[in-house]
C-alpha cells in the first residue's frame, strides 16, 4: 500500500507577485509566515520516512491555507480571517487587503487546486500521513482557548482512522514518553481519497530542531510508527 505524508504548512515562501495584497511591511510578512509556519515539519516527514511520497504546499499558508476548505461557509477558521485565503495575523491583526472575487480565484486556481488535484492522484486506496506542528500558547484566533494542548495530538475521523489503529498509536507515542491526546486541541484528518489517514499535530517545543536532541528523539519515533 502507498504510504503518503502531507505536509501542508512548511513553506515561508511568498511570491512577489502577490506581496502588494498584503498590508504589513515585507519584515512583518516574512515574520507572519514564519510565525505561521509548522517549520520543518517537511524536513522531518523526509528523515522518517525516506521511502514515502510527501506532498508540500508550494507556498506559504500566509498566501493560501491549502488545507482549508475553498469555501468559507464551510470553514470555522473563515470567521476569524484564517479561511483559504488569510486576512488576519495569527494575533488578529488585519494583514491583508479586501480581495477581489478574480483575485481570490487567481489565487485558487494557481497554488489551492493543483495542490488538491496531486494530492488527491496519489492518496487514492493509500495510507495517508498529515503532519503539523502547533504552538504550546494558543493564538488569539484559535477558537478553542482552553482545550488539552498535548505533545502529540492524533486527529482521527471514524471512517479512516480505526479504533484498532488509533490505539497502537497512542500506545506508540505514550511509550516513547510523550503526552497524547485524540483530537485536542484540533480535530479530525483531511480526505483526500486515502484508505486510512490519520493527523499527527506535534507541539512545538519538542519539534527541536533538525539533528538536536529533541529531533533525532522524535525522528526515530515516527520512523517506527504503527501502520494500519
Amino acid at each position: 500500500m502507498a504510504f503518503i505524508v502531507h505536509v501542508p504548512h512548511a513553506s515561508t515562501f511568498i511570491p512577489i507577485e502577490v506581496m502588494d495584497q498584503f498590508l504589513l511591511s515585507p519584515i512583518e510578512l516574512a515574520e507572519e509566515a514564519m510565525t505561521s509556519a509548522d517549520l520543518y515539519t517537511d524536513i522531518l516527514a523526509e528523515a522518517a520516512w525516506p521511502n514515502a511520497q510527501i506532498i508540500t504546499s508550494a507556498v506559504s499558508r500566509v498566501v493560501i491555507d491549502v488545507e482549508r476548505y475553498s469555501n468559507d461557509s464551510e470553514e470555522i477558521m473563515a470567521k476569524y480571517g484564517r479561511g483559504m485565503i488569510y486576512s488576519y495575523t495569527h494575533n488578529g491583526k488585519l494583514m491583508r487587503k479586501e480581495l477581489s472575487t478574480l483575485d481570490r480565484n487567481l489565487l485558487q486556481d494557481k497554488w489551492y487546486d493543483p495542490h488538491w488535484t496531486k494530492l488527491r492522484s496519489v492518496s487514492k486506496d493509500a495510507t495517508l500521513i498529515d503532519l503539523h506542528s502547533y504552538p504550546l500558547v494558543p493564538w488569539d484566533v484559535e477558537p478553542n482557548q482552553l482545550l488539552e494542548r498535548p505533545q502529540i495530538d492524533l486527529g482521527t475521523d471514524p471512517k479512516l482512522t480505526p479504533d484498532e489503529w488509533v490505539f497502537k498509536l497512542k500506545n506508540h507515542f505514550a511509550n516513547h514518553g510523550y503526552s497524547v491526546g485524540l483530537n485536542t486541541p484540533y480535530r479530525g484528518v483531511i480526505n483526500a481519497g486515502s484508505k486510512f489517514a490519520v493527523m499527527i499535530e506535534i507541539r512545538r517545543d519538542i519539534v527541536g530542531v533538525p539533528n538536536d536532541k529533541n529531533w533525532n528523539k522524535l525522528k526515530l519515533c515516527l520512523a517506527d510508527m504503527p501502520q494500519p
